[in-house]
């Protein structure tokens, strides 16, 4: 210990003693406990430190690593794609002036019941897409859910929903297909079919009530005149292909068919 560090304990020790010869040694050895208590708070505010953010290094401290600092340890994020679905545009047209879409919304598969709950929490404030069928967060744990959203005129309103098991999917000429209005409101005549089919189909055919159909093979992309041809499409997030196909004016739907081969 230099002389300059002894002048600053005895001024430390000052305050309070009667004037006389200073007591070096007790004051030094009341530096030294001073010292080790301020090791000791700071060795605690280290641990305190690690114990909340996992990472932490304090330059200067005995044994230190110099300033390196480890990598906090923290929870795995949410996939994006688990509080935000996978959207896929399938159809769009202009009728008698008036815009039309069909979307698809598919969401991945919680793997746990954590993520179920921010799932579910994300789908209650997401264009009203909540599923019927679910009772509580674990019900979508493993499952993949999707929502089929027709807008007209902006007007956007959920028309299908189901949530699946994570891998499932339709096989061959297996189809799941359904026809509604293209207008909102229970009269209006089911001219707007929506379908889901195995990625191996290569064709489905639309008939439709007045003996005439409608073919459609794959397709991707848009018209030049910025529709959307009628055809399947790959959906992302989805395990399957999706087709959408509208009557003409005057008939309606009738069924609709894997026609083509499927591999």
């Amino acid at each position: 210990m230099t002389d300059t560090d002894i002048a600053l304990l005895l001024a430390d020790a000052a305050d309070g003693v009667e004037i006389g010869i200073a007591p070096t040694q007790a004051v030094i050895r009341g530096g030294r406990r001073r010292r080790a208590r301020r090791w000791a708070v700071a060795a605690g505010a280290a641990l305190a430190l690690a114990g909340t953010t996992g990472a932490v290094a304090l330059t200067g401290l005995p044994g230190g690593d110099g300033g390196r600092v480890t990598p906090a340890v923290t929870h795995p994020p949410v996939h994006v794609s688990l509080t935000e679905p996978h959207r896929t545009q399938l159809a769009s047209g202009v009728e008698d002036g008036k815009d039309w879409q069909v979307y698809v919304d598919v969401w991945d598969a919680p793997r746990n019941k954590e993520e179920a709950e921010a799932q579910l929490m994300a789908m209650s404030g997401y264009k009203g897409e909540w599923p019927a069928s679910v009772r509580t967060a674990a019900d979508l744990v493993g499952k993949t859910t999707y929502f089929v959203q027709r807008s007209y005129q902006g007007d956007e309103s959920v028309v299908i929903e189901n949530s699946l098991p994570k891998g499932s999917a339709q096989l061959s000429t297996d189809m799941d297909a359904g026809a509604i209005g293209l207008t909102p409101g229970s009269k209006s005549p089911q001219r707007l079919v929506i379908g889901r089919i195995a990625k191996t189909a290569q064709e489905v055919t639309c008939d439709w009530k007045d003996g005439t159909g409608t073919v459609l093979q794959r397709v991707t992309g848009q018209l030049s005149n910025g529709d959307f041809k009628q055809g399947i499409r790959t959906a992302e997030g989805s395990q399957d292909r999706w087709f959408v196909c509208l009557a003409p004016k005057r008939t309606a739907y009738q069924q609709a068919r894997v026609t083509g081969p499927s591999w």
